[in-house]
């Protein structure tokens, strides 16, 4: 029974529930984060539980645990101090869980039924039940537009500032590199992968990185994502004509008589909404862009590049989920994979190429395998 991954659905009591499951054999590890809100004073306040998960399946079938450790948080991930969490016990006799266990059974590939029970200092013990589903699906669900090159290239020369770029080979959904793993406990990665991947690329590399400081992790993971190490980072560019590139270059990932993909992100307008800077070890759903810095990562000028870090398998699911109109804040273009050839000519005129965006060998000979063998 595989169960690695993130897992989503509302309980029966209305509270939203994210899970990230780690497995090895029989025994699962992750964290659950419940998002519940309470009134007080007649004023909605809404908080994070997030807690510790540990459990084993039984018979191939039904799962045991329990999920311990709680910690509260606020709205966009604040932990609530002991002050605050004394005065909302005092408003509205609100207390958290000292313990909870849960039974859950499988449901088909992508559903788990989940029922759990909490006990809590004074107050009587609470049960719930929950319906989680596993993301299924790997194609973008957002509406494409379909332009030719022609057209698109004019188009894109009249696009307003605050807008982002990202080129793939086929209509994929937005997802990071971890997540298309399967992975989804970023603290078990964080925790266990991250140092490992830090020792290594210190060894090699002029600058040292301290993936205990944030921004030198942001600039870590942005390395190591540039160089095929799978992180919860999604790059995009603030260039139409780089994304473009990114979506033509490699024609072994293109379907024929497919199209390829080029969404477009309201960056400046979501982050006027959600800010630009990103907490790793948070309960709450995120989607940020964020300005890292590109130590060592000659690549990040070239391709204008922009980084989106989440911590949620579908991106689109956040994005579609605070819009009040269909694209609001992403939208996407196909152009007809029978143009890539003139695609890559007027790129390569416009100085895009693998040589100018890939600073170095790689680059160079990554060029030059499409000039010589057209592909």
């Amino acid at each position: 029974m595989d169960l690695v991954g993130q897992w989503r659905g509302t309980s029966d009591s209305g509270s939203i529930c994210v899970v990230n499951i780690d497995q090895e054999g029989i025994t699962l590890s992750g964290r659950v984060s419940v998002f519940e809100t309470v009134f007080i004073e007649g004023e909605p306040f809404s908080f994070w539980n997030w807690s510790y998960l540990y459990g084993e399946i039984k018979n191939n079938r039904s799962i045991f645990g329990q999920v311990n450790s709680p910690s509260i948080h606020k709205k966009y991930g604040d932990l609530l101090t002991d002050q605050e969490i004394n005065s909302l016990k005092q408003k509205i006799n609100l207390e958290f869980p000292k313990s909870t266990t849960f039974t859950a059974t499988r449901e088909g590939k992508h559903k788990l039924k989940v029922k759990w029970k909490s006990t809590y200092p004074t107050l009587p013990a609470r049960e719930d039940t929950v319906s989680l589903e596993k993301e299924r699906s790997t194609v973008s669900k957002i509406a494409h537009k379909e332009m030719t090159w022609n057209d698109f290239r004019e188009f894109a020369l009249n696009q307003p500032d605050g807008l982002i770029y990202r080129g793939q080979a086929q209509q994929w959904m937005l997802q990071t590199a971890f997540h298309r793993t399967g992975r989804a406990d970023i603290i078990s990665y964080l925790d266990n992968q991250v140092p490992d991947l830090e020792r290594h690329i210190n060894s090699v590399s002029d600058h040292v990185f301290d993936s205990n400081n944030d921004r030198s992790l942001g600039a870590l993971l942005n390395l190591a994502q540039h160089h095929g190490y799978p992180t919860p980072l999604l790059d995009w560019t603030k260039s139409p004509y780089v994304a473009a590139f990114f979506a033509f270059e490699d024609e072994s990932r293109i379907k024929k008589d497919k199209p390829v993909s080029i969404f477009i992100f309201e960056e400046r307008k979501w982050s006027e909404m959600v800010g630009r800077t990103a907490q790793l070890r948070v309960p709450n759903m995120v989607v940020r862009t964020l300005e890292l810095p590109g130590f060592g990562n000659a690549r990040v000028l070239p391709q204008q590049s922009v980084t989106m870090y989440s911590n949620i398998a579908n991106i689109e699911y956040i994005i579609h989920a605070n819009e009040t109109n269909a694209g609001d804040f992403v939208k996407a273009i196909s152009i007809p994979s029978s143009d890539r050839e003139k695609v890559i000519r007027d790129l390569a005129l416009m100085g895009i190429t693998w040589g100018s965006l890939f600073p170095g060998l790689d680059g160079i000979c990554r060029q030059l395998k499409s000039r010589h063998f057209g592909r």
